[in-house]
């Protein structure tokens, strides 16, 4: 006979078990030492450490008694009113917040301080809380506040700081340098916005005094007036720069000059193709990222109806690169470069109302990359890729080659256009160097399989092809697979790796 258990015996209340887990949970991590709490917390963000407050009378203060590394003050991690009638009230929580936390925390431990705002704030409110936050043991400073009417004001303990080795400025700020003072001597990485003449001025005494600053992070948001606007950067301890511009004018002169003997990384971003004027003593670059100028920009309509002259620039700029090791130019560059590659001549004519026709001539131009071995273009328009022959011919020891095709615009899909194949001689990289290629926004047979056959018919030791297709039918997707089988491929090693994007 089978005898049966008492159900009673066997079944708790799972409510009660889940409880009385809970409890034991908390005892444990409660009974552990204040010390052991305290780094806990000091591992946390600011916040989240502040919130513990809420959960007993032990831990009411605890947080005051961590040493914090970070100092993380961001307005974003509060919860978001959902309404704009209750901003106000939410910027009113935050500021009640910061001013809570900078006079209880424990400010001499704090190496890193973080101030992001994403609401509007009284820059002397601001003003405040930097001078009470930043002491001179602080290490890292990153301040990203929107644009204020008063500049913000950098606590003048920063300046003569031996710790502070990384200052990041998104936001109006005034340097305002103190007299026969050494102005920050650890300084390494510096990133400022700048929108103003004072603001360029600031930043270019900055190379004067910063004497081992390695990387610089400018952006540029320019308001201003003038007729011309240059930028100079000049320092022998440089080695990463990076610029990012934007333009309100396209009347206005805007010149930015590097000298930087030493640099390595340089990466260079605008909307309206500025003039670069890079030191002719430039060592040899790792890497230039370069993406300047709009994609539907008309370069010959801007020289005939501003004094701006452009059509050289994005030229000039690649021929002051010839000793990078790897090159990335975006869409909007190769359409602003085929500009420079093609002279526009103006005739009087009556095929428009204006009474001007433009015709295109080649402009002898020569570029040299003997250093380059890994060079990613992206393109826009069929005359942009037209400058491809005239980049593999100038880069003969070239070892990867990336080819992107980008959006057009602001529209979803890719825009359509027809590839001219080089013609005439091979390259020399692809006769003797290049191994691997990556081939992006490939749209099918009919209008990419002959970039494809070019390639892979002309690159004699050509390891990996890899083809990232863009939205095709499942029976595109096998023709375009046995198609690309079928090409004859003079690299015996060669493997072709199609790879689709949804």
């Amino acid at each position: 006979m089978i005898r049966q258990r008492n159900p009673r015996t066997q079944i708790s209340s799972p409510r009660l078990t889940k409880k009385a887990k809970q409890e034991e949970e908390e005892d444990m991590i409660a009974n552990l030492p204040d010390d052991v709490l305290s780094h806990i917390l000091s591992l946390l963000p600011t916040k989240h450490a502040v919130a513990t407050t809420v959960l007993s009378k032990k831990w009411t203060n605890l947080w005051t008694s961590a040493s914090f590394f970070k100092l993380d003050l961001d307005d974003r991690l509060l919860l978001r009113p959902k309404s704009l009638t209750s901003m106000p009230n939410h910027a009113s929580l935050f500021a009640n917040f910061v001013n809570h936390v900078l006079g209880l925390i424990n400010l001499p431990c704090v190496q890193k301080i973080t101030f992001f705002c994403s609401d509007s704030y009284d820059s002397n409110l601001i003003n405040s809380w930097l001078l009470v936050a930043c002491t001179s043991n602080v290490v890292e400073v990153d301040i990203r506040i929107p644009y204020t009417q008063n500049p913000i004001e950098l606590p003048q303990i920063l300046y003569a700081s031996r710790s502070l080795r990384v200052l990041k400025l998104n936001a109006n700020i005034r340097l305002d340098f103190p007299p026969d003072c050494v102005c920050f001597p650890s300084l390494k990485v510096l990133w400022i916005t700048v929108y103003n003449q004072d603001g360029i001025t600031f930043t270019q005494k900055l190379f004067h005094i910063c004497f081992v600053l390695e990387d610089l992070f400018m952006e540029s948001d320019i308001l201003n007036k003038e007729r011309e606007v240059v930028f100079t950067v000049k320092s022998n301890t440089l080695k990463r720069l990076k610029i990012e511009c934007l333009v309100h004018s396209f009347d206005i002169e805007y010149s930015f000059v590097v000298d930087c003997p030493n640099l390595e990384h340089l990466d260079l971003c605008d909307d309206f193709l500025a003039k670069y004027k890079i030191a002719t003593d430039l060592k040899v670059l790792d890497d230039a990222k370069i993406c300047i100028g709009l994609p539907s920009a008309d370069y010959g309509a801007f020289e005939l109806y501003f004094e701006v002259k452009h059509s050289n620039r994005a030229f000039e700029l690649l021929e002051a690169l010839s000793n990078v090791k790897s090159l990335l130019l975006s869409g909007c560059t190769t359409v602003a470069v085929s500009y420079s590659y093609e002279t526009v001549e103006h005739t009087d004519s009556d095929e428009n109302e204006d009474g001007i026709a433009l015709r295109i001539r080649l402009r002898n131009f020569m570029l040299k990359f003997p250093f380059l071995r890994r060079l990613e273009l992206g393109f826009r328009t069929s005359e942009s890729w037209n400058i491809m022959t005239l980049l593999l011919h100038s880069s003969p020891n070239q070892q990867h080659l990336i080819l992107r095709k980008e959006l057009n615009g602001y529209s979803v899909g890719y825009k359509r256009f027809s590839y001219g194949m080089p013609k005439g001689s091979v390259p020399e990289c692809l006769l003797c160097h290049l191994k691997e290629m990556e081939i992006w926004g490939f749209e099918g047979v009919k209008y990419d399989l002959p970039m494809v056959e070019f390639f892979l018919g002309n690159a004699e030791i050509l390891q990996k092809m890899k083809i990232y297709v863009h939205e095709l039918s499942s029976d595109e997707e096998i023709m375009l697979s046995e198609h690309v089988l079928e090409i004859p491929k003079v690299s015996e090693a060669c493997q072709v790796e199609i790879k689709y994007e949804y």
